[in-house]
């Protein structure tokens, strides 16, 4: 019989090459004329309270179409300039399991002083011209009712989602979201604000937050406010001094930061600021520290459950967050601990064949030779499908294995 320790060793040599599986990429449409698709596809919403045709771009995850669950929905403002870096950013970090499979709504701009300023702008704001300030401005209460009345009953309508709702906005669309946080912080469990022009109208924004926050404290939320260290007047100051209320107002149920990321410019932040937003909202996907230092197996499966609950069933723990894990369960001798936890995680990441590979030796090595063939199997099965070269060692093992049974 194979001893833990082997299989453990194997565990840790193995872990290095899942990252090789990894990057067998999924397959993105093809035009007719041989142009990459991928991006999402172009809707347009014919909108009672803005009265004209509003063009969104709705992406759907990897593997959509291929079951039935309900994704959560990333909302995005500014969708048009937004949804390249979006989407790509997404892809690896569902990949990794740092954060869950996403629904995005790109929202495309068409006036974006009017839709996303909460307030009209006088005439010597900013941005404006001559007399007339920004005439079109403080359109925000309205875009916020084309939110709340017709984007989401018709995305939710027509496309599987989970209740679990972000926005994300940069700039103006900074400044929107954190009107719509305080404005109506029912609609939207999280926020990903960056680069907020919060000195819009003298930092009407930060005064309506004194109160606010005061008022709201048990607001249970997921807030991430992000920054370029290189960006200007009118920017940094303004959110430090509006993070500053939250800070003066603690709220137990807030999960929330304040971060400037290098020295990024205005524009040019909003790569970095997306990635470590969405790495922050959803960083509560690690393996919790009750799960690793007080381990039993309906501890692990009831935290496992509660993620389904919260992001939907695509949910799943970083994959190096299980492997550290069984890791420590091995370490510690409980390999049938281990054996569910790797189980676990194989059903997490489905194109990872090592995964299967290590759970028919913990299988062999708890003597339940029946399922150890039975995962040898379903790692053939894996192997064929992304043309690995793996199968005919993994049908030694089976040969090996059914001359232990007839022995």
């Amino acid at each position: 019989m194979k001893s833990f320790k082997i299989v453990l060793s194997v565990l840790f040599i193995v872990f290095f090459q899942l990252d090789l599986t990894a990057q067998i990429a999924d397959q993105i449409p093809l035009s007719s004329d041989r142009q990459l698709l991928g991006l999402g596809t172009q809707y347009s919403l014919k909108s009672a309270v803005l009265e004209e045709d509003r063009p969104i771009i709705i992406s759907l995850p990897v593997g959509y179409k291929n079951n039935e669950n309900n994704y959560p929905v990333l909302y995005l403002l500014d969708g048009l300039g937004n949804i390249k870096h979006q989407v790509g950013t997404v892809a690896l970090l569902t990949e990794s399991g740092i954060i869950p499979p996403l629904i995005i709504v790109a929202i495309e701009s068409l006036d974006r002083s009017r839709d996303l300023t909460p307030s009209m702008a006088g005439k010597d704001v900013y941005g404006g011209t001559g007399e007339a300030g920004i005439p079109q401005s403080g359109g925000a209460v309205k875009f916020l009712q084309f939110l709340e009345q017709e984007l989401l009953p018709y995305v939710e309508s027509n496309f599987r989602t989970h209740p679990y709702r972000i926005l994300e906005g940069h700039s103006f669309g900074g400044l929107f979201s954190t009107y719509a946080l305080m404005e109506a912080p029912a609609m939207f469990n999280a926020f990903i604000i960056q680069s907020p022009a919060l000195w819009w109208n003298k930092e009407e924004m930060t005064t309506k937050a004194k109160k606010f926050f005061k008022l709201n404290a048990s607001l249970d939320k997921s807030i991430y406010f992000g920054i370029g260290g290189g960006d200007g007047w009118g920017m940094r100051q303004e959110l430090e001094r509006y993070v500053a209320v939250i800070k003066q107002n603690p709220l137990p149920k807030l999960h929330w930061t304040h971060q400037e990321i290098g020295d990024e410019g205005h524009d040019d932040a909003r790569l970095l600021l997306n990635y470590y937003g969405l790495k922050f909202i959803f960083s509560d996907l690690k393996v919790p520290e009750v799960v690793v230092n007080n381990y039993s197996d309906e501890t692990f499966l009831k935290n496992e459950q509660l993620l389904f609950n919260k992001y939907g069933k695509n949910a799943r723990r970083p994959g190096g967050d299980y492997f550290d894990l069984i890791t420590k369960l091995l370490n510690d001798e409980k390999t049938f601990e281990a054996i569910t936890v790797l189980k676990r995680a194989a059903e997490a990441y489905p194109k990872y064949v090592m995964l299967l590979n290590n759970l028919a030796q913990l299988y062999e090595n708890t003597n339940q030779i029946d399922q150890a063939i039975a995962a040898y199997e379903s790692a053939i099965a894996l192997s064929k499908k992304l043309k690995l070269g793996q199968a005919a060692g993994y049908q030694k093992e089976i040969d090996r294995l059914n001359g232990i049974i007839a022995d």
